[in-house]
């Protein structure tokens, strides 16, 4: 009896090492990822990026090209028509 309860301790004990190595291990590195976009200092350097490629964007004669024009321009026209 006694070898079958320390088989089964040791039996958990390596099942529980085994998933804090491989599934434990990879939720950590998603929760600090979520953290790391979701903290306030990082989501105010992204308001900072954008502000500053706004100005940029301001001084430059054309934002778009004629491409990227296009496609917003019949984008913009198919919303139109649906909404209307």
């Amino acid at each position: 009896m006694k070898i079958f309860i320390y088989k089964t301790i040791f039996v958990l004990i390596s099942i529980y090492i085994l998933f804090e190595f491989t599934i434990g291990h990879q939720i950590r590195k998603f929760e600090n990822k979520i953290n790391l976009i979701t903290s306030k200092e990082n989501i105010y350097k992204v308001k900072e990026k954008v502000k500053k490629e706004m100005r940029d964007s301001l001084n430059k004669d054309r934002i778009l090209d004629k491409e990227e024009a296009e496609i917003i321009k019949k984008f913009l026209e198919k919303i139109k028509k649906e909404i209307n």
